[in-house]
């Protein structure tokens, strides 16, 4: 009688002489359902962290990378799975994903001119925005890569740069051949293999970072329910903060900016905000969130 063997990626067992799992040269087994999953991905069949995150329940991802970053040094992390793309960035800018995309434009609008290579380069000016085009006639396929990193998401082809916000990725949408970006009433689509491996790798880079910073990047209470510190990363009202009115000041202003539900998006630097259902806090610095304000704390808001 065969000998069950269990795969290390999904953890069944397989029966059968014929059904078992495969051996890798690491020892570890994998059935071919899990190899079919990872080659799917274009990962190359290893028992590595993305090949576990790409078989494993979707409440278990975030564990997984917690137990990874519990057991590996965070910046020998960061050049593992976040190397320096071909382009050049700004100064202290990191890159967290580098997928190849396109999106349908109006034709007509864009430039003749060649558009900057490198983003550290990128200036307002260079930034054109080319939304969806809003029917078939006149539009026009334009292909390109698309660099996520914790300041932007860039869409960078030959003649033209659309530079987004964080807080504009549509995270919270089943479609994985396509990067939704919502800037007020303009959309932008971008067509890109493995969508939920962006965020999958946009998620790992947040964890990542905040460990090398020795930060928690989820919300920390301090000494009461009264504050508490966010860190770097995109945050939804309600499911990571509840909505209500709150008091902001900076730790490390580097950066902070809400959408609300309508697309709308505004910078936060201090003072008392608003958080609405749907709203979401895309964080680039370090602030801390309070229910009371302070004794003779400035009472600007930053609601609109």
């Amino acid at each position: 009688m065969a000998k069950n063997k269990v795969c290390d990626f999904c953890l069944n067992e397989s029966h059968g002489l014929f059904k078992g799992p495969e051996q890798l040269s690491d020892g570890h087994m994998i059935c071919k359902d899990c190899k079919k999953i990872i080659q799917s991905y274009g990962l190359p069949v290893r028992y590595d962290l993305f090949q576990i995150l790409v078989i494993a329940q979707p409440n278990q991802k975030e564990m997984i990378m917690g137990d990874y970053l519990e057991t590996h040094k965070a910046d020998d992390t960061l050049a593992k799975y976040y190397p320096m793309p071909s382009v050049i960035l700004h100064d202290g800018e990191h890159c967290a994903n580098v997928y190849d995309a396109t999106i349908r434009v109006t034709k007509a609008m864009i430039p003749a001119e060649p558009a900057v290579k490198n983003i550290a380069d990128i200036t307002r000016q260079s930034i054109l925005n080319l939304a969806d085009a809003a029917g078939e006639s006149g539009a026009e396929v334009v292909s390109g890569k698309v660099y996520e990193t914790e300041a932007a998401v860039y869409f960078m082809s030959e003649h033209f740069i659309n530079c987004h916000r964080l807080a504009q990725v549509v995270h919270e949408n089943p479609d994985t051949q396509h990067l939704h970006i919502m800037d007020g009433s303009k959309t932008f689509t971008y067509t890109m293999e493995h969508v939920d491996m962006f965020f999958l790798r946009e998620r790992f880079f947040q964890l990542t970072t905040a460990a090398a910073a020795n930060k928690k990047t989820n919300l920390v209470y301090l000494s009461s329910e009264n504050t508490m510190t966010i860190t770097p990363g995109v945050y939804s009202v309600p499911r990571n903060i509840n909505s209500g009115t709150y008091w902001v000041s900076a730790l490390s202003d580097k950066g902070m900016s809400v959408k609300d539900a309508t697309g709308h998006v505004r910078d936060v630097r201090s003072g008392r905000i608003h958080l609405d259902s749907g709203s979401t806090l895309e964080v680039t610095g370090e602030y801390q969130l309070r229910i009371q304000k302070r004794d003779g704390e400035d009472d600007n808001s930053n609601s609109n």
